[in-house]
């Protein structure tokens, strides 16, 4: 399979102690009276079996934690978990609410999607307290990482260089070398935002005469991606116009194209606005097909979801772990993009 998974990045070895204390990551684990308090819910080992897990986080409002979501949930259901799925429609306050719910439930653990980790620290620092594992999914968990047992995250860097790679390698096709360019980012301030658009930046860069004339939070979200896309066409027509524009989602990136379409611009082909995307939609997949997207990256819901449970099953299991893993990324463009909708890795 052309998506399958590369080396993965990892960091920061953890071993769980054959008691199933976590040797590292929990407080309350050692020799004597500093065993783990709170029975089999704070303890890690035998599996996940008729364990309760609750499941924390960004929910089913956007497209892509919606698949990755379900995957989590069915997988650990496959498993004989017993999982509690607590939502919200990316709102950090209701989020924080949540996780003190699971908490207060004293789950064997917490799976947790989260937006503002800043906000959930202190929330966090008591399920560690509790001696109840937590584990990261996705975003970086800054600046509450040494509070999660395990922490299996998109590779955002990777995914931002792939994106300034397309823009790139799009205008290079049309002759260019020169040209303003814009990106929409999901929501400002997280710490997985900053680091796709610090990496777009820094090989953006390696292309002195190309120019990154705006950086806008599109939250996500198509609908306002498509309107911030349509105020800087209009803002940057009497000064060069636009020739590039980084989508952080593919759905944003779709934004941008529609946008782009009724300013009366081309898009793609010969002279047209190059346009990439990142973590894949079916629909962006498609836009590569026509034409009318130079590329985007994986970040597949269903491969990162998989690769996840993967790694949190084995940390469940008591097996030596690493608490910080990457998701294998892919690069994605005309040349294999066929690949991506026939592997099905895009919802």
């Amino acid at each position: 399979m052309l998506f399958s998974k590369r080396l993965v990045v990892k960091r920061a070895v953890v071993s769980l102690v054959v008691s199933g204390c976590l040797a590292v990551s929990l407080a309350g684990c050692g020799s004597g009276d500093s065993a783990a308090k709170g029975g089999g819910s704070s303890a890690v080992g035998g599996g996940v079996s008729g364990k309760e897990i609750y499941l924390v986080g960004a929910g089913d409002v956007n497209p892509w934690t919606k698949v990755y979501n379900s995957v989590i949930v069915k997988r650990l259901q496959a498993e004989g978990a017993k999982v509690t799925y607590l939502q919200d429609p990316f709102d950090p306050q209701i989020e924080v609410q949540n996780l003190d719910r699971a908490i207060a439930a004293k789950p064997y653990a917490i799976m947790l999607l989260g937006l503002d980790y800043r906000a959930l620290t202190p929330s966090l620092t008591r399920a560690k307290q509790a001696g109840i594992p937590v584990v990261n999914m996705t975003s970086p968990a800054t600046p509450a990482g040494e509070l999660m047992a395990l922490s299996v995250e998109s590779n955002n860097p990777e995914l931002g260089k792939f994106a300034a790679q397309n823009v790139i390698d799009g205008l290079a096709a049309q002759g260019k070398t020169q040209g303003n360019v814009i990106a929409i980012t999901g929501t400002a301030g997280t710490e997985m935002a900053n680091l796709r658009i610090e990496a777009f930046r820094k090989e953006l860069a390696t292309v002195p005469g190309l120019n990154l004339v705006a950086v806008e939070d599109g939250n996500w979200d198509q609908a306002t991606s498509q309107k911030i896309a349509q105020q800087l066409f209009a803002k940057y027509a009497s000064q060069g116009g636009i020739q590039a524009a980084y989508g952080m989602a593919d759905n944003q990136a779709l934004g941008i194209i529609q946008a782009a379409k009724q300013a009366g611009l081309s898009v793609g082909g010969a002279d047209g606005l190059v346009v990439s995307g990142s973590n894949c939609y079916q629909a962006g997949l498609e836009a590569i097909k026509a034409g009318e997207m130079f590329g985007t990256g994986t970040q597949s819901p269903i491969t990162e979801a998989n690769f996840t449970v993967d790694e949190a099953l084995k940390f469940f299991n008591g097996e030596k772990v690493e608490t910080t893993q990457y998701a294998p990324e892919e690069r994605i463009t005309k040349d294999n993009v066929q690949d991506a909708i026939d592997e099905g890795i895009c919802p």
